[in-house]
């Protein structure tokens, strides 16, 4: 499908945008694997090293996957990552495991970890859970995402302020035109590539229904938000931004 293809082709450049939490009590590892990720072109990785510089570092961090080791010295890895999802945390956590602990796998996925990397890991593999867990959460329509302050999530079609005071419901075009804006983030998409994927429109026919349903959305959007966020291109629109 052309969505898959336009995944694929911005990978490199929205996937690794991403904000990255490495959480480990051993400094040598934490340090290696920043310097391996920045050399992969992530340009934002934070480090921790305990249970609550992790909770103290969140707010600046704003991380979009977090490395999280099983054991830490002032707790647990599996009841650090329980309580990241309690107090709201939707976004990837990858375990960090040692050798031969099937349990700690089997509690960590339990306590809702998105995937586990038995220590030492390889890099490349390292990589590939990384990307695939970024990737996977921007395509799901259960995702909340947020955009320019006001959040969304795809499934219900709501979108919000940032404080819920504020709502609009969204039609299923309108919902399917932002999330698939957020998917290709920071690229800008194509006129004929909204046809394509969201009408299933083919052979260059000429329409105004893109143009129409982007007013329409626009419209809604300044219902709770005054800052506009869906930019015109010279070939089609943009996300202005995406915290």
């Amino acid at each position: 499908m052309k969505m898959q293809g336009l995944l694929n082709e911005v990978t490199l450049n929205s996937l690794i945008s991403a904000r990255l939490l490495i959480v480990d009590n051993d400094a040598f590892l934490r340090t290696t694997l920043r310097q391996q990720l920045e050399g992969e072109g992530f340009n934002e990785v934070f480090e921790a090293s305990t249970l609550l510089e992790v909770f103290e570092k969140l707010p600046e961090a704003k991380p979009d996957l977090i490395l999280l080791d099983v054991c830490l010295p002032d707790g647990n890895g599996v009841e650090t990552c329980r309580k990241l999802r309690e107090r709201g945390f939707t976004k990837p956590i990858i375990m960090l495991t040692a050798q031969n602990a099937e349990n700690d796998m089997a509690v960590a996925l339990e306590a809702d970890a998105n995937d586990y990397i038995v220590k030492p890991m390889r890099m490349g593999e390292l990589l590939a859970r990384v990307r695939s867990q970024l990737s996977n959460y921007k395509a799901s329509d259960t995702t909340k995402f947020s955009i320019s302050g006001l959040s969304f999530v795809p499934a219900n079609k709501l979108l919000k302020s940032a404080d819920d005071t504020k709502k609009v419901i969204l039609t299923e075009k309108e919902a399917t035109i932002l999330k698939y804006l957020y998917q290709a983030h920071p690229v800008g998409v194509t006129k004929k590539e909204l046809l394509t994927e969201v009408w299933g429109f083919q052979n260059g026919l000429s329409t105004h229904t893109v143009e129409t349903h982007i007013y329409r959305l626009r419209q809604k959007v300044c219902r709770i938000c005054k800052k506009p966020f869906i930019l015109t291109t010279q070939t089609g629109y943009l996300l202005a931004s995406v915290p």
